[in-house]
């Protein structure tokens, strides 16, 4: 009886180490699987980041007669990169940054930068009819600003899905070191998160829906649907 419960333990003691390391096995496989994917978003980001750039150079000099074409292309190029951003958030809420990861999100946020430029060289140069809304945050803020830039996310998301292409909305990290965004905080004197500049406007702390409509709607040209009422 001693021998048969003997031969009980070591075979559950030998069971649970068989299920513990095909536990670890299936957590590794699985995790690498998450920065595959990860590694393969960030090429995209680099791929458009130099797509950014020549289009950047292209709008400084673009022909009164191509002005459409480039606000439609430079537009769904920002909704674009909007969309991905979300996505790259949830894969850095997921898993483990490296070092790596970190220099590629600071493309990432170079990228953002240059589409925010191009969106205001085009808007002046050919009074294109959308509003530019940036919103600084921090990517290490403390547990205030955490819950305020929680509410202030989920705003925004609201709004733009609202606006969709006729808002350029683009988040920037006041605390990742790039020396135009720098610069930018700077010129703005932003010094607290969340923040938003409306075109040249800055607006601290968290901002409600009907606030920011209230700021955004009388900026256009030609009434939208999502402005009716404001």
């Amino acid at each position: 009886m001693a021998k048969s419960q003997k031969s009980i333990f070591i075979k559950a003691g030998i069971l649970t180490a068989i299920i513990f390391g095909l536990g670890i096995v299936l957590g590794y496989t699985l995790e690498s699987g998450r920065i595959s994917e990860i590694e393969e978003e960030y090429k995209k980001v680099e791929i458009e980041w130099a797509d950014a750039k020549l289009q950047s150079l292209y709008y400084q000099n673009v022909p009164a007669e191509y002005c459409k074409a480039s606000i439609d292309e430079n537009l769904r190029f920002a909704d674009k990169v909007y969309q991905q951003g979300i996505r790259l958030e949830k894969y850095d809420n997921a898993n483990k940054i490296t070092e790596k990861f970190k220099l590629e999100k600071q493309k990432y946020a170079l990228l953002k930068t240059e589409f925010l430029l191009n969106s205001i060289s085009l808007k002046e140069k050919c009074s294109a009819d959308y509003v530019n809304l940036v919103y600084f945050y921090k990517d290490e803020p403390n547990i205030e600003e955490k819950s305020a830039q929680r509410v202030q996310s989920v705003v925004l998301e609201e709004i733009k899905s609202m606006f969709g292409p006729d808002m350029m909305l683009i988040p920037l990290s006041i605390d990742i070191d790039i020396s135009i965004i720098n610069i930018i905080k700077s010129s703005y004197n932003i010094t607290k998160t969340p923040t938003l500049i409306i075109e040249d406007k800055k607006f601290e702390g968290v901002i409600s829906k009907e606030k920011i409509l209230q700021e955004i709607c009388p900026l256009y040209k030609e009434e939208i649907d999502a402005c009716k009422g404001y």
